[in-house]
């Protein structure tokens, strides 16, 4: 009888589970084991809910128990995969994968997984390859047709991606990640309008679809030109992996040292034009944000840490921009202090509310440090006083902090949106 009631409990989950119920579908998979512990899908359908619920270590946890019940068992494999993806491990999501097909060859969600372990790795080609090898199995496979679109669009094969999303819309004009990679590819090209269609599509189709509410919010801050000139160096840059980015990043110093030699007296307009392009770079999104905190409808789509974001970094941005022209064109020192703090404290501040890595301490006390000295300074000048030596001389290292900060940002473990 307990079978036949856990049995009935798995059924009822997994229809759930189907329909995206997952907190109900949870409860149900949760009684069915109450009956039988030991069920290795029962467990693996709760740990899909335990996912979708962005609950990644929990996940881990029950994948685990399945697979101490069912060891060869490729699929379990493949999803524990599919979680240490989310986990941001992708080496070890590459091994299960890997573990997955020696277990079963034919097994074509190893393969999706896999593409997405080198899409976190921004590998793109290979990512395409593992899509590719996934439809040729399974050629129905909404997520590895889906992932394919994904990383075509890495590599900037805009016209490729849109033939593979026009064929997905054709099977099936209701699937939500779908048009979330429509949006996404509509943003890139620079189709503002219809990729706002196809993101607010997919959240109709799936409310909780977190692809589809950032690109929603992508696509809102998109509406400033500023804004979109960010949004096309993010799409330049995420062609390259880490290394890569890096030796960007120093090329462009390089060009800048070299024009400052060939220009002369000049060359400070190359140099001030590159500070500028930096800077922008890094407080471009709060910025972006604070614009969407005071329109009606975009502001629903900022989670708690961008809202935060928004108002520490991108008000401090425009407050201390204020602050800095009203201490010049008065002539007093305190409003320029100030000022010149809220901008600074932007650049670390930006790599912490919505930072899902540690390095988020480390930017908030970056950040906190900068205000602490800064107001440090600017109390005596609000009463016509010198700082005191002390203060005056953690100023620099302050500079240097926020400075050193814009380069930390470009480690990946000290700095994950994840």
């Amino acid at each position: 009888m307990s079978d036949e009631l856990a049995s009935a409990n798995a059924q009822r989950g997994s229809i759930l589970l189907d329909q995206g119920r997952y907190p109900e579908a949870e409860s149900y998979f949760r009684e069915a084991l109450s009956q039988d512990p030991n069920d290795p899908e029962t467990l693996a359908r709760l740990a899909l809910c335990e996912l979708n619920q962005r609950r990644a270590p929990a996940a881990m946890e029950t994948i685990r128990r399945a697979i101490g019940f069912a060891p060869d068992a490729a699929h379990l494999h493949a999803l524990k995969a599919f979680i240490e993806v989310e986990l941001g491990k992708p080496a070890e999501a590459l091994k299960s994968a890997g573990a997955a097909l020696e277990l079963d060859p034919e097994c074509d969600d190893a393969f999706v997984a896999q593409a997405a372990a080198y899409i976190h790795r921004r590998e793109w080609a290979k990512a395409e390859t593992a899509a590719r090898a996934a439809l040729d199995i399974n050629p129905d496979h909404g997520g590895a047709a889906n992932q394919l679109a994904h990383a075509l669009r890495l590599q900037n094969r805009l016209h490729e991606s849109g033939d593979q999303i026009a064929y997905m819309l054709a099977q099936d004009p209701e699937d939500a990640d779908t048009h979330v990679a429509a949006g996404w590819t509509a943003l890139q090209r620079g189709q503002r309008e219809d990729a706002e269609k196809h993101f607010l599509e997919a959240l109709r189709l799936e409310a909780g679809n977190e692809g589809a509410r950032e690109g929603l919010k992508e696509a809102f801050r998109a509406k400033s030109p500023i804004y979109r000139a960010y949004l096309n160096y993010c799409f330049f840059m995420q062609r390259f992996t880490e290394g890569k980015q890096w030796l960007v990043i120093i090329g462009l110093l390089v060009v800048v040292k070299f024009a400052n030699a060939v220009l002369g007296p000049y060359g400070w307009i190359v140099s001030g034009l590159y500070m500028l392009f930096v800077l922008w770079v890094h407080v471009a999104r709060p910025v972006g944000n604070f614009q969407l905190v005071f329109d009606r409808a975009a502001r629903h789509a900022l989670g708690r840490g961008e809202t935060l974001e928004a108002w520490v970094c991108g008000g401090g941005v425009i407050a201390g921009i204020l602050l800095c022209l009203t201490g010049i064109l008065s002539g007093l020192a305190a409003p320029l202090v100030i000022g010149a703090t809220l901008v600074a404290a932007a650049f670390p501040f930006a790599y912490t509310f919505t930072n899902r890595s540690n390095g988020k301490w480390l930017f908030g006390a970056v950040g906190a440090f900068v205000v602490a000295v800064g107001f440090a300074s600017a109390g005596p000048l609000l009463v016509g006083q010198k700082p005191p030596e002390v203060v005056t001389g953690l100023v620099g290292v302050a500079l240097l902090a926020v400075i050193a900060c814009t380069w930390l940002c470009n480690v990946g473990a000290l700095n994950s949106r994840r």
